[in-house]
């Protein structure tokens, strides 16, 4: 293990343990990985490991108690200017009052900066300061127009994360514009692969946001993901949005959030102009109790039998999925491609996604 593995894996252990990561360690991980610029990298560290609204406030709470590591990293925020709180909370009624709003004119409610922006999700009923949003929007446009035009060809390869993702020859995809999802970044080959990763999943976001905030990759979340991911320059923030499935185009407007992260990436994909989309790694089933409804939260003791990595949502907690509602999403996704003559090919080798035509990869690649 490297200085900089060990410096790494105990900011992690503290994170894991403690919710935030103390000064010192921050400062051992940015001597270890840019000994040339450890203040600049400490900072950037420290909005990976403790910009999140939650860690602020175990920090606090901490302080609070005494404990003097919290203390002196939460001095250590403020004076540098870290300690962003772009949220406050609001009662259930006023969030779906907000959300009804959103849903009904996307981009009129954005613009109008009128009202908080709402997320509920996991039991967080929060409201986003309306110049926050406004501003982390229009920065996302203009990052989403550098991403489009840095494209590299008209094909773009889109992992999913499932068992049959290691039967994927990753030396097909050297040089390739290659795009992956959720803890993908946890696998070192396909960060290395990777152009972009996008995460919609409020509760994979919280589990570990240091993994997608320090990252040299284009990052594509929904907006109301700011208070757990920090911003960076290569973040593009999105108006995700969720009620009657539809698909964003363009996505600069407002883009679906529904069932499946992949679902996310077909509506930027198309928005960036490829014209072919290769889908591979996506088996499209799951190990799940019988009938139980999506979004019900799971906790993963046992290996995980649903993705590549048997240790990937091993310890943690994960929402049921509903496989049905991702097909009717990628049935739409697949309308919209096919309308304007393009096309989404499955080339996984085997699962159950049968909603687009099936190719091998190595030939989809060399066509």
């Amino acid at each position: 293990m490297t200085a900089a593995d060990a410096a790494r894996a105990a900011c992690e252990a503290a994170w894991q343990a403690r919710g935030f990561v103390p000064l010192g360690l921050l400062f051992d991980l940015a001597a270890a990985t840019a000994p040339g610029a450890i203040g600049p990298r400490a900072r950037a560290l420290c909005l990976s490991y403790n910009g999140a609204m939650a860690a602020q406030d175990r920090i606090r709470a901490a302080a609070a108690w005494g404990d003097e590591a919290a203390a002196d990293i939460a001095g250590w925020m403020a004076q540098a200017g870290l300690a962003e709180r772009p949220a406050q909370r609001l009662s259930a009624d006023r969030i779906a009052t907000l959300e009804a709003a959103l849903i009904a004119d996307p981009a009129g409610y954005v613009a109008a900066a009128d009202r908080p922006y709402p997320l509920s999700e996991g039991g967080s009923n929060l409201g986003f300061d309306a110049g926050w949003t406004a501003a982390r929007l229009s920065a996302g446009q203009d990052r989403l127009a550098a991403f489009v035009a840095g494209r590299r060809s008209d094909t773009a390869v889109l992992l999913g994360n499932g068992p049959s993702l290691n039967a994927v020859d990753l030396s097909l995809l050297r040089g390739r514009d290659v795009y992956i999802s959720n803890y993908a970044m946890r696998h070192p080959a396909l960060r290395r692969l990777a152009r972009g990763v996008a995460v919609t999943n409020l509760m994979v976001a919280e589990q570990a946001p240091f993994v997608f905030h320090d990252t040299p990759l284009w990052s594509f979340h929904p907006v109301w993901m700011g208070h757990v991911i920090p911003d960076r320059a290569r973040t593009v923030w999105l108006n995700a949005v969720g009620g009657p499935l539809f698909f964003g185009a363009p996505v600069t407007r407002a883009i679906a959030w529904h069932a499946t992260v992949s679902f996310f990436w077909l509506q930027i994909l198309y928005h960036a102009g490829y014209r072919r989309v290769l889908m591979a790694g996506f088996d499209n089933s799951y190990v799940q109790p019988k009938g139980i409804r999506e979004g019900v939260v799971l906790h993963q003791t046992a290996p995980d039998p649903n993705h590549f990595d048997p240790r990937y949502f091993q310890g943690k907690t994960w929402q049921a999925a509903d496989t049905d509602h991702m097909a009717a999403t990628y049935a739409l996704a697949r309308q919209h491609y096919e309308a304007d003559g393009r096309v989404i090919l499955n080339c996984t080798a085997g699962g159950r996604l049968e909603v687009f035509d099936r190719q091998d990869l190595a030939t989809a690649l060399a066509g």
